[in-house]
């Protein structure tokens, strides 16, 4: 069973956390049925029963037939509302599809799945983390919807948001029917960049197999031609091809000159958390200049390398540094 994280503590207690995970266990997908929906009146519904009293009184008082109609007609409405409140929320399946990473001080993105049972579409339904934002799930053409939901990351390592808040006020706001899920949602926080040009001392002699690392900024040297990235030094953009074809490419320049980067630890200045977001700004920049660059960490080194692949697990290996569960 997992713990209770901070922001559900604050706002459930740990008694009714304790509960929660009782009644609703997590999982990674929870389906929800009469045992883990809560439904209670709103603020207008309690105002509609008065209003219901209030009829019935004035008929017993009056003996009004039509007064009796009117009241028993309410109260029907109010009862039917029960049903189609909780019919909005029953059988809906919620899962995790995808946890994308991010860094510290952005908003890190949640992709949760809704699925629903055959039969009439499902509306007015809000979904959201107590520390994020609330988002609108309808479900009526389709039998499933994949809602993005962001959560803001106050550190690195591993975020997780806890138990999901499901809501709905449907059909006439009288009742609120809701539930708290925990679909074992987490998302990998990297630690904030800090950006600087790379220390003299963090360079390696290191070559490849074949020459020297390419650099493909410090030359005139054309190499060959690829697909345009934003940041790219529009001179180097080829008009004719783009006329020709609409698709935007730019020229590759390079020079044999750069050796491999090694990126420690151990040579910076700073705390931990200085150092791990100094580390985190110089494989970033090392990465988009198409820098073959390691990494040493106390008791962990990854060898040199390029690409998005090669950056995410130095990035993963920065986030989760000193941190137990990786």
């Amino acid at each position: 069973m997992q713990a209770a994280t901070q922001p559900e503590r604050a706002i459930f207690g740990k008694r009714f956390s304790a509960w929660l995970d009782r009644r609703i266990p997590p999982g990674r997908r929870i389906t929800l049925s009469q045992s883990n929906i809560f439904i209670f009146p709103t603020r207008s519904g309690f105002t509609f029963g008065g209003l219901l009293a209030i009829l019935i009184l004035g008929a017993i008082n009056y003996q009004n037939s039509l007064v009796y109609g009117v009241a028993f007609l309410l109260g029907s409405m109010f009862v039917v509302t029960i049903l189609y409140t909780f019919r909005n929320l029953s059988g809906l399946s919620i899962e995790l599809a995808e946890a994308h990473a991010g860094f510290v001080g952005e908003d890190i993105e949640f992709e949760v799945r809704v699925d629903r049972p055959k039969g009439r579409g499902r509306e007015g339904i809000q979904i959201g983390w107590p520390e994020g934002f609330k988002q609108w799930v309808e479900i009526y053409e389709t039998e499933a919807d994949v809602v993005r939901l962001y959560v803001v990351a106050d550190k690195r390592g591993w975020l997780r948001p806890g138990r999901l808040l499901v809501e709905t006020y449907y059909p006439l706001g009288l009742l609120r029917a809701w539930t708290w899920v925990d679909i074992s949602a987490r998302g990998l926080v990297y630690p904030q960049p800090i950006f600087q040009d790379a220390p003299s001392n963090q360079a390696s002699s290191q070559h490849r197999d074949d020459g020297v690392l390419i650099d493909p900024l410090g030359s005139d040297d054309f190499v060959d031609i690829r697909e345009y990235v934003p940041g790219d030094p529009i001179k180097n953009i080829l008009w004719r091809s783009y006329a020709r074809s609409d698709e935007v490419v730019v020229k590759r320049y390079a020079s044999y000159v750069e050796p491999r980067l090694i990126f420690d630890f151990d040579t910076l200045a700073g705390g931990t958390e200085e150092k791990l977001s100094r580390l985190t700004g110089l494989a970033l920049q090392a990465t988009r200049s198409e820098r073959e660059f390691g990494l040493r960490l106390p008791n962990l080194e990854i060898p040199p390398g390029l690409g998005q692949v090669h950056l995410d697990n130095v990035l993963r290996a920065l986030a989760l540094y000193g941190i137990a569960d990786r």
